[in-house]
C-alpha cells in the first residue's frame, strides 16, 4: 500500500481484502460528450423526453445517462403569465386551476413538495402563512410559494428497472411519432406556444430485490402495496 502522505510502500497485514470501486465513462460516451458540450460532466444529461442535451436528435437511457429535470422557478414568470388570462397582474385560485395539471406533469417535483408538506392539493400552496384561503396572489407571493419545490427535485437510480421503463416509454413515443406531432398529448409550453407532442418520462418505483446467497433474498416493495421488506427463502416468503 502505498502511503501518500510519506510517498512510501508499506504493507499491511491482512486475511481478507474488500475492494470497492466505482465505474468511469466509457470512451465512446466521452468522445460523444466533449462533441456537445457536456465534457465537464461524468454522465450525459438528457431533458425529460430523454433527448440528450446538446444533441436532440439523439436519445440516451440506463445508466449512461440522467434526466435534468427542469426547474420550475426558471419558469415562474412564464406560468404566472399563462394563467393569468385577464392580464390583471394577479392569479386567481381558479386561474391557477386551469393550468394545474400541465405543472404537476412538467414539474413532477411539486407532487414530491407537496407530499412532504403533507398538503392534498397544489392550491394549498398559496394559502397565506395561517392556513387561511387567499382570493388572489400577485408575481411575488407566487414566486415564493413555489420558491422551494425544486429542492424535490430527484435523480433516478441507475437500475435496469429504470432502463426497462425508459425503454418502453421511447418505443411508445416512436410509434406515435406522426400521430402525436399533429395532436400533441404532451403538456404546455409555457415559454412559447403550443404543447409538448409527448408527456414527459416518468419513472414508477417498483420495490428492490437484493439477493442475500444460496436460495435466500430480501425485497423492499413498499410501493407495491406490499409489506415494507419481504424475506425469500426458496420458494416461500417470510413477512419482515
Amino acid at each position: 500500500m502505498k502511503i501518500k502522505s510519506k510517498v512510501e510502500v508499506s504493507s499491511i497485514p491482512h486475511v481478507l481484502v474488500v475492494w470497492s470501486t466505482g465505474v468511469g465513462t466509457r470512451p465512446v460516451m466521452r468522445d460523444f460528450m466533449e462533441q456537445i458540450g457536456q465534457s465537464k460532466r461524468h454522465i450525459l444529461a438528457t431533458d425529460e423526453w430523454l433527448r440528450v442535451k446538446g444533441c436532440e436528435a439523439v436519445y440516451a437511457i440506463g445508466d449512461c445517462a440522467t434526466i435534468d429535470q427542469h426547474k420550475i422557478m426558471e419558469d415562474i414568470s412564464s406560468i404566472f403569465e399563462a394563467a393569468d388570462k385577464d392580464n390583471s397582474g394577479t392569479l386567481t385560485v381558479e386561474e391557477f386551476q386551469e393550468v394545474v395539471d400541465d405543472i404537476l406533469t412538467r414539474y413532477p417535483q411539486v407532487k414530491l413538495y407537496l407530499k412532504s408538506k403533507h398538503l392534498h392539493d397544489v392550491t394549498d400552496l398559496l394559502k397565506d402563512p395561517e392556513g387561511n384561503d387567499r382570493q388572489e396572489v400577485d408575481i411575488e407571493w407566487f414566486k415564493l410559494a413555489l420558491s422551494h419545490v425544486d429542492s424535490q427535485t430527484k435523480s433516478l437510480p441507475a437500475t435496469a428497472q429504470v432502463a426497462a421503463q425508459q425503454d418502453a416509454y421511447l418505443a411508445s413515443c416512436f410509434n406515435c411519432l406522426a400521430h402525436c406531432q399533429e395532436d400533441p398529448e404532451g403538456p404546455r409550453r409555457f415559454r412559447g406556444s403550443g404543447r409538448h407532442p409527448f408527456l414527459p418520462f416518468q419513472y414508477k418505483h417498483f420495490g428492490q430485490f437484493a439477493p442475500l446467497g444460496g436460495e435466500q433474498a430480501a425485497a423492499d416493495c413498499l410501493e407495491t402495496g406490499f409489506p415494507r421488506a419481504i424475506a425469500l427463502n426458496g420458494f416461500g416468503f417470510n413477512l419482515v
